[in-house]
């Protein structure tokens, strides 16, 4: 987006050919309209909701209605400046209503934006007198110094004084004249210029969110959108969890049990019907364990009923390396950060049990203030890089999804020491 845009050519042979140059020269004198109409407007707007604000009962909804004056005035000015200079200009973000009037009315008078803004048409009242003379001297005076050669016989005097020109004869009239062409040509379309982008500095810093500002407001809108894709991603898991637990896993339990009766009563009757029965038993029920298996993987129930703790303690159980678990979270972090802290722990538990050939690991999560602390260690072989592993590497992307980091120490034949810390405030 452009801040600050000044589309009038710098060289004054382009200058003439440039409708910028007469949207420049309209919209300065356009200032003194709008300082005459809205500006003043704006000025006693601004005063007369101060000096009622001792009165409560009138100075709470002068106050108010003054801030969102001052906005919607200071609105019309951004558009014209982008309809005649093509300057965007971020528009100032008004206080946001509490719900309560006088909370509204103390926001509203020390609101800055609104000083900001009050403050520009207070500096456009005499800028305006100043681009009101700039203009007749650019564009009035020299088209009748121009013309001089032709009525300065018609002087009544013998000669005149002009500036540092003295007019005594048609040679120096033509002189004059020439000089104003000149000026005409040259220095006139630049000071338009000049003054055009002194206006638009003006409306840029008081009118507009200053470049850090937006850049500002727009990273926190970044990350505010990136937290919300990071949550809804950890609630589609938490679903999908559910829907396999509560709904593809209990058909397959009900279908085993069938089976299972199906099996009793068959008996010793029909050999090959009964080993079809058997073998569809043990494909049932190995179909639940892989379910539960992944269910566990996507989103375990222990992990959102009984926290990190629990969940984490249930993973040691069933890991082929013994494991010792340290937990000391205070308070728990959300579902979205427990989340990704029981994945790293089990991701890394993972690559302990496969490729470290360790005796032992262990595992500690504690929480320091408004960051959550992971650490998995072990005492394998070592050697583990996250540049050759695709494990590694989503892991530090899903800790980088929420402002996180995660490093890896892991020395040939020392061991391995997986580190993370996600905020969690």
């Amino acid at each position: 987006m452009t801040v600050a845009a000044n589309p009038v050519p710098r060289t004054p042979w382009r200058l003439w050919r440039s409708p910028y140059l007469w949207l420049a020269t309209i919209h300065l004198l356009g200032d003194a309209v709008v300082v005459l109409t809205s500006g003043l407007l704006v000025l006693g707007t601004v005063l007369v909701a101060l000096l009622a604000w001792p009165l409560g009962y009138v100075g709470i909804p002068l106050s108010v209605g003054a801030n969102r004056f001052v906005y919607r005035v200071a609105g019309w000015e951004r558009a014209r400046a982008r309809i005649t200079r093509g300057q965007v200009i971020p528009p100032l973000i008004p206080p946001l209503p509490t719900g309560s009037r006088p909370a509204d009315a103390r926001l509203a008078v020390s609101d800055r934006g609104m000083w900001q803004q009050f403050l520009y048409y207070l500096l456009l009242l005499p800028l305006a007198i100043v681009w009101l003379v700039l203009i007749l001297a650019a564009w009035s005076v020299p088209p009748v110094l121009i013309a001089l050669p032709l009525y300065y016989n018609r002087f009544a005097a013998s000669q005149a004084q002009l500036g540092p020109f003295v007019i005594d004869s048609p040679k120096s009239a033509a002189m004059v004249a020439i000089a104003a062409a000149v000026f005409l040509l040259v220095v006139s379309p630049l000071l338009m210029r000049l003054a055009s982008a002194l206006d638009a500095e003006l409306a840029r810093r008081l009118l507009g969110r200053s470049e850090s500002g937006a850049l500002a407001e727009r990273v926190t809108e970044l990350v505010t959108s990136r937290q919300q894709v990071v949550d809804s991603v950890e609630a589609e898991r938490r679903r999908i969890e559910r829907d396999l637990h509560d709904g593809a896993q209990q058909r397959l339990v009900s279908l085993a049990m069938t089976l299972g009766r199906a099996k009793n009563r068959l008996g010793s009757k029909e050999p090959a019907v009964r080993a079809l029965i058997e073998e569809a038993h043990s494909e049932a029920m190995q179909a639940i364990v892989e379910i539960r298996d992944l269910t566990r993987g996507l989103h375990p129930p222990v992990l959102t009923d009984r926290g990190l703790d629990a969940a984490l303690s249930a993973v040691a159980v069933r890991s082929p390396v013994p494991i010792h678990v340290r937990i000391g979270i205070h308070r728990r972090p959300s579902l979205t950060i427990e989340s990704i802290a029981y994945f790293v722990v089990t991701e890394a538990l993972a690559n302990v049990a496969k490729h470290a050939e360790a005796a032992h690991a262990e595992v500690t999560v504690r929480r320091v203030g408004d960051v959550l602390r992971i650490e998995v260690r072990d005492d394998g072989r070592g050697g583990a890089d996250p540049s050759k592993g695709t494990g590694l590497r989503g892991l530090t992307d899903r800790v980088a999804g929420v402002d996180g980091w995660l490093t890896v120490d892991s020395p040939p034949g020392g061991g391995t020491t997986l580190t993370a810390e996600v905020p969690c405030g």
